[in-house]
């Protein structure tokens, strides 16, 4: 009778050690994939960031632009408005 239990048990612990195997490669499967899936976040992420950054420089360069050329403007309108000198 213990031979024919240490037969099981042996039978069942080969068993539980295949579920185990598996259960480890299904593990780092998923892991792999979450991985994945964090990194093309974070790269979406930095995507944005980078599209966003670009932005606001772009509006910094336009606003810099009006400033300047509010400022020719203004001088051409003041050199109108000047007295003309002889030659």
């Amino acid at each position: 009778m213990a031979k024919r239990l240490s037969k099981k048990v042996a039978k069942l612990e080969k068993k539980a050690d295949g579920l185990r195997k598996r259960a480890e490669k299904r593990g780092h499967e998923i892991q792999s994939r979450a991985s994945d899936r964090i990194d093309q976040i974070q790269g979406k992420k930095q995507r944005k960031r980078g599209k966003s950054v670009f932005a606001f420089l772009l509006a910094i360069g336009a606003a810099v632009g009006m400033v300047f050329k509010r400022k020719r403007d203004q001088e051409l309108d003041e050199s109108l408005w000047e007295e003309p000198k002889s030659l």
